[in-house]
């Protein structure tokens, strides 16, 4: 004969899986905190002076890497759209 089991607090069986529902979502942010990287990206700061363009500084600070693959960078880290850059404007270096 099998049992049968019947619901007989509703609301502590409420609570039960709104509790269990928190510690899940709990536990998931502190295992989700300490996956993340603490290391932090230390950037050069330029500011572009007159008749300055992304291939001039690029080939300025380069260290022997690929000139175009380093000004991919500078354009991805300022968050450039194209290769147009003003005097006066900060820009930070890989």
């Amino acid at each position: 004969m099998k049992k049968r089991y019947r619901l007989k607090n509703k609301r502590r069986f409420a609570a039960f899986i709104v509790l269990f529902v928190m510690i899940t979502v709990f536990t998931g942010m502190i295992v989700n905190a300490g996956a993340t990287s603490s290391v932090r990206h230390v950037h050069k700061v330029v500011k572009v002076k007159s008749g300055d363009s992304l291939w001039k500084i690029a080939s300025a600070n380069n260290e022997n890497k690929d000139i175009r693959e380093y000004i991919y960078n500078i354009k991805e880290i300022n968050q450039l759209d194209s290769d147009v850059i003003y005097a006066g404007q900060v820009l930070l270096l890989p």
